[in-house]
């Protein structure tokens, strides 16, 4: 389940490092159709595959699969949040961008050197760049403004500990998510297992054979 961008296009390096046993299905949202919280949980829904299943949920996407949890639309084997958050992680940020017209396109059109501090960690590769800038490209500016929205918004998912078994990958060098943000996954889940690795907010993108790594052996568990 992919981040902001909502097309799944990221997830490349990171599905090309999964060893070839494990089946994937990537999960894309509408790019040109602001959707409201139940409606991108009724359409990943849809689209998940049955059976026994270990669901991803990258950023933006850990509160539609958090809302898929609490409304009982899924019960996967195990989850794991990437970068994630279910509280506004950034309130103050969030609340400018909010008041600042087109924030969409200019997130569509932020500077490399903002791309690369908040997303990228630093990271001077030219290919990462583009293939960010290629993701951003395709999806609508009001799109891209109606999710910041839904990020900034609280709202309460579970009035017990959900059941599910919960891993959350934590980037250790995240300028968008405080870590944190990792204490909610662990008072509102029976079982939460945090492990952090070295790296900025897109920790799928330039980490991607430890995350494949990680990951693999999450779903070998389940």
């Amino acid at each position: 389940m992919p981040g902001l961008d909502g097309t799944g296009l990221l997830f490349e390096r990171f599905v090309g490092a999964l060893p070839n046993d494990i089946p994937v299905r990537t999960l894309a949202y509408p790019r040109d159709v602001p959707l409201s919280l139940p409606q991108y949980a009724e359409l990943a829904a849809r689209d998940l595959p049955s059976g026994r299943t270990v669901l991803l949920a990258e950023s933006f996407s850990s509160l539609v699969a958090l809302a898929l949890l609490a409304g009982g639309a899924v019960s996967p084997r195990a989850i794991v949040f990437c970068a994630g958050f279910a509280e506004p992680p950034r309130p103050l940020l969030l609340g400018l961008a909010r008041m600042i017209p087109g924030t969409g396109t200019l997130i569509r059109h932020a500077p490399d050197v903002l791309l690369r501090y908040s997303c990228l960690g630093g990271s001077r590769d030219p290919a990462l760049l583009a293939w960010l800038r290629s993701a951003l490209a395709r999806v609508s500016p009001v799109v891209l403004e109606q999710r910041l929205a839904l990020i900034g918004q609280r709202r309460r998912f579970f009035r017990e500990r959900c059941t599910v078994p919960c891993h959350y990958l934590q980037a250790g060098n995240d300028r968008l998510v405080p870590a944190g943000a990792a204490r909610w996954f662990d008072a509102h889940f029976a079982s939460c297992n945090v492990q952090r690795i070295e790296g900025p907010h897109f920790l799928l993108q330039t980490r991607p054979e430890e995350c494949a790594r990680r990951v693999t052996e999450i779903v070998r568990t389940a």
